[in-house]
This record gives structure tokens, sequence and C-alpha cells, in this order.
């Protein structure tokens, strides 16, 4: 809907890439203090007021007839509501309810309803958009964020979570965290992983035509994307209960590295970049199970959700520059060459990253 926005409200790409970018960081920022915030008062409490907050920020952008407002409401409301219903709180919950055993399969799992989601909106924009121009589609799809306010109820830990210290953030959980280089280091491969969803999700209209294809390749691949992501991330889960988790996510951020440069080298084709769209969906949110699931085995399951957070900042930071760079590129070239170049060189800097992570040295952590 990014060039139909655009028309809409006035603005250039290059402005909406950035308020994205925006959105981005923002929720980012917000998923420690959300995973810190239900670390003490619990995870419904806080789905919930995420789930109100990103109702208010869809319904907003969806009346907005400029510029600004559609920035308030989609960079700053969103991206607050999103920071606080997103991966962590929710992969923290699961995660205390299963063994280590099996813990990355069921974190697996749990990321594949984010990929099925990403599916059935993309297949659903697709039967509307010619029905129905951009707001209305915000305001359709701002309806379905009440299944947030009910299903969140499910999470509900059976204890109440024990309250560590009288202030409100534990700091000192956070500041012994980075004194880990293995987490360190997880934090620049999932920086890279934002860099490359950001650059996908919000330039895909403008990757397709780029390829010479036909604009809707865009939903197209996007559903594909999704959809292959059900059966990647579960497959991502089940080998991290088996196989070194580090090195699995050197293996994915080298294929995505792969994958990015035939979109150069390789003549578009639409059956072609549906194929690209299979393989990278496989790859697309895998991470997640396989980060999370290492995180957790380094530092346990009680301060998971403010942990991963600050990982997810890191994505989040990165998808910031994803969506922005990718914007401001296309804007000074006319192409999105050297934002896929670009992208397919940190794909190679996550996939060496993650290399020194080896078994021997996660064995030394013991997490309560």
């Amino acid at each position: 809907m990014l060039p139909e926005i655009s028309l809409s409200l006035g603005e250039p790409i290059s402005d909406l890439a950035f308020g994205f970018g925006v959105q981005n960081l923002l929720w980012g920022a917000v998923a420690p203090f959300a995973g810190m915030l239900a670390e003490r008062f619990g995870t419904v409490r806080v789905l919930q007021a995420g789930g109100i907050i990103y109702l208010a920020g869809m319904l907003l952008a969806a009346f907005a007839e400029n510029g600004w407002v559609f920035f308030i409401a989609n960079a700053l409301l969103v991206g607050v509501g999103v920071g606080a219903t997103t991966f962590p709180i929710v992969l923290a919950a699961v995660s205390r309810k299963f063994p280590a055993s099996r813990r990355t399969f069921a974190l697996g799992v749990t990321s594949a309803g984010g990929s099925l989601g990403q599916f059935i909106y993309a297949v659903l924009l697709r039967l509307i958009d010619p029905f129905f121009d951009w707001s209305d589609v915000f305001l359709i799809f701002s309806l379905t964020l009440i299944t947030i306010l009910g299903l969140s109820v499910f999470l509900r830990e059976e204890e109440k979570p024990e309250v560590s210290s009288t202030s409100m953030f534990d700091l000192g959980v956070i500041r012994d965290a980075f004194r880990c280089r293995e987490y360190v280091l997880l934090n620049l491969g999932f920086f890279v992983c934002g860099f490359h969803i950001a650059l996908l999700t919000v330039h895909m209209a403008g990757v397709v035509n780029y390829c010479g294809l036909p604009p809707e390749v865009a939903a197209n691949s996007l559903a594909v994307i999704g959809l292959a992501n059900v059966f990647g991330v579960i497959a991502a889960g089940w080998a991290g209960d088996r196989w070194h988790k580090p090195w699995l996510l050197t293996l994915i951020y080298w294929l995505r590295a792969c994958l990015i440069m035939c979109l150069l080298i390789i003549p578009p084709q639409t059956d072609l970049f549906y194929l690209f769209s299979v393989a990278m969906g496989i790859l697309w949110l895998s991470t997640v199970p396989l980060t999370s699931g290492t995180v957790a085995q380094i530092f346990g399951t009680t301060n998971l959700a403010s942990l991963f957070g600050i990982v997810m900042f890191s994505h989040q930071i990165g998808a910031f520059f994803g969506s922005w760079w990718s914007g401001l590129i296309f804007d000074q070239s006319g192409s999105y060459e050297w934002a896929l170049i670009l992208s397919a060189a940190l794909g190679l800097f996550a996939a060496a990253v993650h290399l020194p992570i080896t078994s021997s040295k996660l064995s030394r952590y013991q997490p309560a």
C-alpha cells in the first residue's frame, strides 16, 4: 500500500519509509521495558495494555489526512503497541511452560503464529485491496487486533511472577548480560535480521518493480514468505533442540545473503521470484526460536522477556536502518540495487559473528 499512501497524503516514499523505520525502532525500544513490566506485573496485563495502544494507533492512522497525523499514529502509537505485544513477552511466557529439551521447538511453533498471520493478512490484502482504499484497509485490519485482548488471557501465569527487588526494573540483570560476549554477538546478528526483514517488508513493492515484475507479485510474495516460514520456524525449533543453535544461525544468515545476491544476478521472472520467496520464507523468522533459545540457554527463563527484549531492540535498530536507508537509496539512485548489495553483505557479517559462540563456551553457563 506504500505507493497509494504516498499519493494520498502527499508524502514522498523516503519520508514514509522513515516513519516505518521509527515504528520499528520504537517497538524495539519498548520491548525490553515491556518485558520487565511483564516479569513484574504479569504477561496478560502488559499484552492487553499494548493491544489497546496498538488498536488506537491503527484507528488513528486509518483516519489520518496528512503526513504528521499518520506519523504519530503509525510510527509512535503502533510502535509502542507492537513493542508491548511482540515476541519477547509471548515467547518468555511460553518458554516457562516447557523443559529445556523441548523449549526451542515450542518457541518455533509459537513463532509460526506470526508467520501464519503474515500469510493470512497478505492474502486478505490482495483480496480486498481492489475494493477499498488504504485507509479502509487500515480500519479493517485494526478491528482484528481485538483478538489480542481476548487470547492473551491464555498466557496467564499459574503463579504471580516473583518480584526480586523494590525498584521498577532490575537493570543489574541487563548490565550483567552485556558482560557476556556471546550475548553481545547475538545482538549483532539480530540487528542484521531486522535489516533484512524491514527491507523486504516495507519495500517489497519497490523490489518487485526493480525486478521488472507485475505489482501483484509483491503481495503474493509476502503471502508465500509467511506461509513458508510457518514450516521454517517449526523446523528451526526442532533443529535447535538437536544441534548447536548459533551455528544453525550462521547457516541461515549465509543462505539469506546468497538468496539476496540471486536477485541481482539471476534474470527476473515471476516463477523465479516466487521460488526466491519460498526459500527466503523458510529462513524468514527462523532466527527467532534459535536466538531466543540461545538466550534462554545462557541465562534461563526467569528474565527472558527483558533479555530477549534487548536483543529484539537490536533487531529493530536494524529494521529502522533497513527501512530508512533503502528508501533513501531508492530516492537517490532510482534503484534498489545498492540496498540489496548492502543487505547481502550484512548477511555474511551476521553469519560470521555466530561462529565464535561454540558449544564449549555455552556449556560454561549454568542458568538458574
